[in-house]
Parts: C-alpha cells; sequence; structure tokens
C-alpha cells in the first residue's frame, strides 16, 4: 500500500490539517468502522465510480455515493466498505475548516454525508478529471491545493470567536470549563452557538465531548494493558461510568472491545 500525505501552505493550512493519498488499500476485512472527531473529512475515489457505506448494524449497504463525498461534521460512527481495492485521495479539515467552501452552514451537514456533485456541482467533476489525468502524487496534491483555493466562495478567514473557542477546547478539553471560555469572548451564550454552529458544525457542548472522547483514543493508541480508571479521569470524565456511556455512543463498542479489534488508525476500526 502507498500511503502520501500534504500540508497545503498558508492560507489552506489554517482550514486543512493535511492532503492524503492511499493507493493499493486492501485489508483482511470488508468493513471499517469510522468513529467521529468533529472534522470534515472531503474523498475523491480515483479508481471507481462510487463510494459505499453500509447501515449502523454493519450489514446492509444503505447508499452508494457518487466517485466523490464529502464527510460532513460528525458526532456518530459511521460505516465503510474496504472490500474492494481502491486508490482515493482525500481531504482532511481542521475543525469548521470547510466553512468558507460552502454556502450553507456547516450544522446543515451534521452527521450527514453528501456527494460533492450536490455542493459543488460540475466543479467536482472538473476536479477529479484534472486529478485523474496526472500521474504522479504531488502533482494531485498540487491541483487539489490550487483549485481549492479557487473553490473558496467566503475569505479564508475565521470568526474571532470560534477562533479563540477551537484554540481553548483542541488544547485544553477538558480543563476549561466551557462556561468559562465563553465568558471570555464577549459575546452572549446564544449568539455564540449559533455562530459556532455555523462555522464548526455542531454545539460547543458537544464538540467538547468529542475531544474528550478522542483524547481517549490518543491516549491508548497501541497500549496493551489500560487502566481505564485512569484514562477516564485524566481525560476529564468524572467516572467511569460516564466515560463507558460516551465511548459506546460514539464508538459503538465498549473500551475493551475496541482495544481487540483491528485498529488501522485510532480512529478507524476494521470490522
Amino acid at each position: 500500500m502507498h500511503v502520501q500525505t500534504y500540508i497545503p501552505k498558508a492560507p489552506l493550512s489554517g482550514f486543512v490539517n493535511y492532503f492524503w493519498y492511499f493507493e493499493g488499500y486492501a485489508p483482511p476485512h470488508s468493513k471499517e468502522l469510522a468513529m467521529p472527531d468533529g472534522s470534515i473529512e472531503l474523498v475523491i475515489n480515483l479508481r471507481e465510480e462510487k463510494i459505499k457505506l453500509f447501515d449502523r448494524e454493519y450489514k446492509n449497504p444503505t447508499r452508494t455515493y457518487g466517485s466523490s463525498v464529502i464527510c460532513g461534521p460528525h458526532s456518530e460512527y459511521f460505516i465503510i466498505d474496504t472490500s474492494e481495492e481502491t486508490t482515493v485521495l482525500g481531504i482532511h479539515f481542521k475543525p469548521g475548516g470547510m466553512y468558507p467552501f460552502l454556502k450553507m452552514p456547516l450544522n446543515e451537514l451534521h452527521n450527514t454525508l453528501v456527494s460533492l456533485e450536490a455542493l459543488w456541482g460540475a466543479r467536482a467533476h472538473e476536479l477529479r478529471e484534472k486529478l485523474l489525468e496526472s500521474e504522479v502524487v504531488n502533482d494531485k496534491f498540487r491541483i487539489l491545493e490550487e483549485s481549492l483555493t479557487k473553490l473558496a466562495s467566503r475569505p479564508l478567514v475565521r470568526h474571532p470567536a470560534v477562533s479563540f473557542a477551537l484554540n481553548e477546547f483542541q488544547s485544553l478539553p477538558h480543563r476549561s470549563p466551557l462556561s468559562d471560555v465563553i465568558g471570555q469572548i464577549g459575546l452572549s451564550h446564544r449568539r455564540f452557538i449559533q455562530i459556532f454552529k455555523e462555522e464548526v458544525g455542531m454545539t460547543p457542548k458537544l464538540f467538547c465531548r468529542l475531544r474528550r472522547f478522542q483524547e481517549v483514543l490518543n491516549r491508548i493508541d497501541r497500549t496493551k494493558n489500560v487502566n481505564w480508571l485512569d484514562v477516564a479521569l485524566a481525560c476529564g470524565y468524572y467516572d467511569q461510568m460516564h466515560f463507558i456511556k460516551d465511548f459506546q455512543a460514539f464508538s459503538s463498542l465498549n473500551p475493551t472491545e475496541y482495544l481487540s479489534t483491528q485498529v488501522r488508525h485510532p480512529n478507524h476500526v476494521g470490522l
């Protein structure tokens, strides 16, 4: 399998974590559980004209999308079809990073998957055709970077309140109470939540829960012997019961099941 990533230059780097490319990904499992982290993923299948997802019981394909799909800001897990070898290219946006490239509030895409053509029209098809014309991965990244810059429908600037809050939530996801952060912003509670939902795709409270869950996954990554109570307390949970409830809500697994599964990446588990 060939894997390659690229971090775009500013100002895109303020909205995009990285571009990624997978070629020849053929895992032994036919389905893969994707965990939510509140970010948005753009996925372009360069081998087939389809992207297939399964229902939440892991059984039946619910929908086959076109060759490109936007995974909106998720607070729920979803299941990807990995039964066929693929060549895919994508963009892993930072939380709220997709906002300048859409003409709608991001909360309208919460827990949804939408074909890229439905959002960008013919420009989505044109982008894929350009990518297919190039055989060098770095050239594909360059095309993606240039095209994404031109596709911006809003200024590449975050709302100051959202920028401040995201920095606080991601650097101190469990040590800085939500009320303290909002108190430093200078907006009413209701106004701040409205702006945050529009730009990030969910409420600040839900986003903080996801950051706490993600911190758990990062702490236990590649660890075999875990003291779950210590992890729960270190990540800001009041007790182990609340920790397990959140873990199951976001992943469909209990913590012990998660550790026993085949993990390609903290957010991707083979089924």
